[in-house]
């Protein structure tokens, strides 16, 4: 059950982070942004505001569409919340106009990206591979396990027709019904059926014109006046790029973006998917399929890691444990280790979860703990075979003895690990598989301690002379602690009142970061032009940046470089879609390795034996070279007067920027001048990557309003406003048909992209009179911004930035901008600070819930086994003192505290109070300080060998993570050398604290 649970269980990257969302989306071409939040938004968000089971409400307005995304809380139900969102929507439909389609209201589907493929040919036309594209997106969607498949660079084919307005006067026709007879050339519906006998028959039409030149040759009945479709139009069946351009290393292509759902295993899909399509190819002359950005590679390769990783830990337990005790109880232990992980990924495989780097790392980091339980039962055995005592009375007595204080140490780590369940929001979902994998793995540890092992024991243990002679070290041992014991009260001191001012005053010096760098393979060029710029010029642009880039080819380890011109993921995180944003991805290659371990240990225990990667060479990591990009194309920035262009790297998902500076209020103005404060601010802090706002101005608005003369002469807002959209707004007049599928006929003004055309333009009136739109209507610019950003219903500005954190904090840049913040809240703006601060907090909250907690529980564990309170708070004040070893670990690595350190000390708690549960069970009861000290011997040989096992199953975690193993080094940190720390404590202090305490002497020998 376990190896087919292993080898059907999905395997990704990351486990799925993201909370339940509904999205409601809306659209009514030629709004402006604001027009759109007055119209629709505000009615919709208000009807949505009573809506039990909604934590969060996110809505960006763009020109002609707006979207409401609604984070559900923990626990909502999902159908009933989006049935009342549905309900709500619709109610509030009687306040939108009348032509506008109800807003569309949906689940969000979670999908991940999974591959991209570039569809390119030097003999097709775009319009041609469009129409391949899209064949491919039908067929690649039915390979289970792909959820959605997105195409840029594509266009849809339509026919286009462009009406002359002067040849439209010349002929003396009135544009109304010209419309009218263009929307009749195409008939696509049914007509009807016969169904005489013998002979039934469907009737339908022939869907308009065969080609361009049928609509060009088209006799036109306009108000009984025949006229010829080409005399007043130009007409062409075309496929325009108005959307999105791509490339692919500098040719233009058109890729599929194809993402797989939550449940699907990337590695077998990406392969099955490559497969498949790669046998399609044949089907289609003169096309090249390329693949590209294939996440499952980055996926296989971190995984093969890290299970190497967990290979070379067993190694290094099973040698230990061979080298302090014997070969026989290193096998005997080592047997047990491929039960508990078999258990954990049952459990995780039937539970939904997955095999990912968090679950990895999660065994990684338990592999040390999961052996403590077999290593005391069976040196337990192994202590009474030694004595003399018969095998079978040796394995029952030293099984029955450990039951209880194993079984109970056990359940204090455990209970240290519970609360992490109680975390809140994507942090929660992030961490979760830590907990889930070392609570299975600890239980299954637990069971194959005491039902399987002292079969083993009972079978193969013999008395045996240890590889190690444990005597002179018992005898030191016992010298530290006299030592001890005769200066307690200054030892005491020592430890409950100079160990916690140490911690506390180096906690306070330390730096903090939700999250550790680490390295990707890929680096991004986000651009923004100004939004007037023609899709087009926008794709000049980037390539010029491109190809710049390319030049440095060697420096970065360039392995391939793409481009989709038409929409970015911007510097602040948030997708933007128009013509003048464009996003350059570029992929690297793997890094080089750089320790003995990735060189040489790796590729044997991954059975692969490369130990010269050709495609490993890049000796620097991508934090590393981001600055270097960024010099290579800040000239660009100010060469196109560009309002934005940054580089991003990979991130983990749940921050999507490191500073998040959001204001709001009832004062426009005062708003966007709190913006630029913050900016003119942060010029000057050191440390800061990229930053940039949400104030972008969108394209001009023209409103009119009819003046007084106008309306003498019978015209009105509403008749000026029809027929100025039938000259300047891009209408659908009616669909047609052929052999590639469905097309629409679209209608435009020949000059409608001409302001003198606009300003000139002759409003009808009367019998065959006109006159002048500037005459009869006053014409006033404004310029809306280009999209509004709400919070719960409230606008925002935000403004955002992204630091090295090699040399600055999140918490440090917003020390230096508080004087400002302060500013803006005297004078009446409401400040969110989001982002990481707001992570944080949240962190902390649950952290000190969880703390409370796991005190909590570890204290009612201790009572179980220990029954004077004494004892208990005795064994429990090991915790705080031993956080000053994962403090001294992180100072040594020289790594910053982060949100996964906590969750490491948290995990401390538990663990390091085993030793102290096995320390004090067996001096429980003594108070002769010769029998103490026999005790506290006793106990040496399987605590120091307990912390040795988990240390070296940590060992390659702490020292020598790579990649995204990274963001999970700290808890190996925190548990490794708090660990080591905490053992010193076991050892010494506890032993030292239960003498006072008891009032055992050293004159007493």
């Amino acid at each position: 059950m376990g190896i087919n649970s292993y080898i059907n269980i999905p395997k990704e990257m990351f486990p799925d982070m993201e909370l339940d969302k509904i999205s409601v989306m809306g659209s009514y071409k030629g709004a402006s942004a604001n027009t759109m939040d007055k119209m629709a938004v505000r009615d919709i968000e208000d009807s949505l505001s009573d809506i039990n089971g909604i934590d969060k409400s996110e809505t960006t307005i763009s020109p002609g569409a707006f979207a409401i995304v609604l984070t559900l809380s923990k626990g909502a139900n999902r159908e009933l919340t989006l049935s009342r969102v549905k309900d709500s929507v619709a109610l509030s439909r009687q306040n939108l106009p009348s032509d506008m389609n109800e807003p569309l209201t949906t689940l969000l589907e979670k999908s991940k990206p999974l591959i991209k493929l570039a569809i390119s040919s030097s003999v097709l036309s775009i319009g041609q591979l469009s129409v391949i594209a899209q064949d491919m997106k039908s067929k690649a969607a039915k390979v289970p396990g792909v959820s959605e498949i997105l195409i840029r660079g594509d266009s849809d084919e339509q026919v286009t027709i462009k009406i002359n307005s002067e040849a439209l006067l010349a002929y003396g026709l009135n544009h109304g019904a010209v419309l009218g007879a263009i929307s009749n050339l195409s008939y696509i519906f049914p007509i009807g059926d016969i169904e005489q006998r013998g002979n039934f028959v469907f009737i339908s039409t022939a869907n308009g014109k065969a080609d361009v030149n049928g609509y060009r040759d088209a006799i036109l009945n306009i108000d009984n006046r025949y006229v010829k479709l080409s005399d007043i139009a130009e007409i062409s069946i075309e496929y325009p790029q108005i959307d999105t351009l791509a490339t692919y290393n500098g040719k233009k292509t058109i890729s599929l973006n194809i993402s797989k759902g939550v449940s699907g295993d990337a590695i077998v899909l990406s392969k099955r998917l490559q497969e498949y399509v790669l046998a399609q190819q044949k089907n289609y002359k003169d096309v090249d399929f390329t693949f590209y950005e294939d996440s499952s590679k980055p996926i296989k390769d971190r995984l093969d890691i890290i299970i190497s990783n967990l290979m070379l830990g067993l190694i290094l337990v099973f040698l230990s444990l061979y080298i302090l005790i014997n070969l026989r109880i290193a096998i005997i232990v080592a047997l047990g280790i491929p039960f508990s992980f078999l258990i954990g990924i049952t459990f995780i495989y039937y539970m939904g979860y997955s095999i990912n780097v968090v679950s990895l790392l999660g065994a990684l980091i338990v592999i040390g703990i999961v052996v403590d339980d077999a290593i005391v039962v069976s040196e337990n055995i192994q202590r009474y075979i030694d004595e003399g005592v018969d095998r079978l009375e040796a394995t029952i007595r030293g099984t029955k003895e450990m039951l209880l204080p194993v079984t109970l140490a056990t359940l204090t780590t455990v209970v240290a690990f519970l609360p992490i369940f109680m975390m809140q929001g994507e942090t929660a979902l992030f961490i979760l598989l830590i907990p889930i994998t070392v609570i299975i793995m600890l239980l299954g540890s637990l069971i194959e301690s005491f039902l399987f092992l002292p079969l083993h024991a009972n079978e193969y243990l013999r008395k045996s002379n240890n590889r190690v002679n444990w005597i002179p070290l018992q005898n030191m041992y016992e010298r530290v602690i006299l030592r001890f014991l005769h200066f307690k009260k200054i030892s005491l001191f020592f430890f409950l009142v100079l160990i916690p001012i140490i911690s506390i005053y180096m906690a306070s010096s330390m730096k903090f970061q939700f999250f550790p760098n680490f390295d990707g393979n890929f680096l991004y060029i986000s651009g923004k032009v100004d939004i007037n710029t023609p899709l087009e010029e926008t794709y000049k642009i980037s390539q010029e940046i491109e190809d710049e880039l390319v030049k440095h080819k060697e420096e970065f380890s360039l392995k391939a470089i793409s481009n989709i011109i038409g929409y970015r993921r911007s510097l602040s995180g948030e997708t933007q879609r128009n013509s003048g944003v464009f996003m350059i991805t570029m992929e690297l290659h793997d890094r080089a390795s750089t320790n003995f371990v990735d060189s040489y240990i790796t590729p044997i225990l991954n059975l692969n034996f490369n130990f010269n990667d050709p495609l490993k060479i890049r000796k620097e990591q991508t934090y590393e070279l981001s600055p270097r990009a960024r010099d290579i194309i800040k000239e660009f920035k100010n060469r196109y007067n560009m309002e934005d262009l940054g580089v991003m790297e990979d991130k983990p998902g749940l921050i999507r920027s490191d500073i998040e500076i959001s204001l709001s209020g009832m004062n426009d103005e005062l708003l966007q001048d709190g913006i630029k404060k913050l900016e003119e601010k942060i010029e000057s802090v050191e440390g800061i990557r990229n930053f940039s706002d949400n104030i972008k101005l969108g394209k001009m608005e023209y409103k009119i309003k009819i003046n007084s003369y106008g309306e003498s002469l019978g015209l009105s807002e509403a008749s000026i406003a029809r027929t100025l959209s039938a000259y300047f707004l891009e209408q659908k007049q009616s669909t047609t048909f052929n052999e590639r599928g469905v097309m629409e006929i679209k209608t435009e003004d020949i000059k409608k992209d001409s302001i003198d055309t606009f300003l000139n333009f002759s409003i009808p009136f009367g019998e065959g009179k006109s006159v002048k739109l500037t005459q009869v209507a006053d014409i006033i610019e404004i310029r809306d911004y280009e999209k509004i950003n709400k919070l719960n219903g409230s606008i925002i500005k935000t403004f955002f930035a992204t630091i090295d954190k090699r040399k600055t904090t999140s918490q440090e840049v917003l020390d230096k901008l508080e004087p400002t913040l302060d500013e803006l809240r005297a004078s009446g703006i409401d400040v969110m600070l989001l982002g990481e601060k707001e992570k944080k907090e949240q962190l902390r909250n649950d952290m000190q819930k969880a703390i409370f907690l796991a005190l909590f529980l570890i204290f009612l564990s201790l009572l179980l086994i220990f029954s004077k309170v004494k004892y208990a708070l005795m064994v429990m004040s090991v915790i705080p003192l031993s956080v000053l070893g994962a403090l001294v670990g992180h100072k040594i690595l020289g790594i910053n505290l982060s949100m996964t350190s906590i969750i490491g000390i948290l995990g401390l708690a538990g663990v390091v109070v085993n030793d102290g549960i096995i320390m004090l069970d067996f001096l429980h009861g003594t108070h002769k300080l010769e029998e103490f000290l026999l005790r506290a011997k006793l106990r040496l040989r399987p605590i120091i060998i307990t912390t040795l096992t988990t240390f070296l199953g940590l060992f390659t975690l702490i020292f020598y993570a790579t990649g995204q193993a990274v963001i999970l080094q700290p808890i190996a940190i925190s548990i490794g050398f708090g660990l080591i720390w905490g053992t010193i404590l076991n050892l010494v202090y506890l032993p030292t604290l239960y003498a006072l305490v008891n009032k055992i002497e050293k004159k007493a020998i």
